[in-house]
């Protein structure tokens, strides 16, 4: 069998590098895109790190050029997992603040995979996008976040519906709270109130805690498997059980 070929944005830290780790440890060459350098010995030939912005309008040619040199312009699995959040309330929200979410959350995720598509559409590959659950269930202060995501998670439709024709699938994870460096983050920027606001946090989700990356990176690894070659257009919700709730229980941070 063939390794398979992977591409994952926004994959040195996080849930992103959660996922590389996965597939890797499943035998994919992993071309692992961020926006900032980070530290990669080099040591793994199977890991190729890119430094590269989804804003960019160049960016699709570039990520579309190291897909056919280094991975023989064959693509297996695209995770669309770059993105960025901006907490503000619409009002106060300058044009620039609001255009920034969208062009990494939503316009980045279409930019790419348009970029790779003749070499998904070669191996009859696998989309997952990382939308958030944030995208149907927003938060004071989220517009431009909950206005990509949500976006996010109807273009994967329309995606799937438009790729299925070529063998290629299309789908989504919507996480809840992750333990990642923003989760971390928030928590610090909290001080004295931290372990108050973590308490608040955790009792909005049935299960009691935030999801660890690798669990979401599970996910993300059997959407783009054979595992689950029947489904397209989908997004999972993974969040603990806070959005199955009638209510959810008051929270606003």
């Amino acid at each position: 069998m063939s390794t398979r070929h992977a591409v994952v944005t926004g994959g040195a830290r996080g849930i992103g590098a959660a996922v590389v780790d996965r597939l890797r440890a499943q035998g994919c060459t992993v071309v692992v895109v961020d926006s900032e350098p980070w530290d990669d010995d080099g040591s793994d030939p199977r890991r190729i790190p890119l430094v590269l912005d989804v804003r960019a309008p160049e960016a699709g040619t570039q990520l579309a050029e190291v897909v056919a040199g280094r991975l023989d312009g064959r693509l297996d699995v695209l995770v669309n997992n770059a993105g960025v959040g901006h907490d503000e309330p619409f009002y106060a929200m300058t044009d620039e603040a609001f255009a920034r979410v969208l062009d990494i959350d939503l316009t980045g995720p279409f930019r790419v995979t348009r970029a790779c598509w003749p070499s998904l559409v070669r191996a009859r590959g696998a989309v997952v996008n990382v939308s958030s659950i944030h995208g149907s269930r927003p938060l004071p202060g989220g517009a431009a976040y909950a206005a990509a995501k949500g976006g996010l998670e109807n273009l994967t439709r329309a995606m799937a519906l438009d790729a299925a024709p070529h063998g290629v699938r299309v789908n989504a994870v919507a996480p809840g709270f992750v333990e990642t460096r923003g989760w971390t983050a928030w928590l610090a920027a909290r001080g004295d109130d931290a372990p108050t606001d973590e308490a608040a946090a955790r009792a909005t989700i049935p299960l009691g805690r935030p999801a660890a990356p690798s669990e979401i990176a599970a996910a993300v690894a059997w959407l783009a498997s054979e595992e689950s070659s029947y489904t397209t257009g989908a997004v999972l919700t993974l969040d603990g059980g806070a959005t199955a709730q009638a209510f959810l229980k008051s929270w606003t941070g």
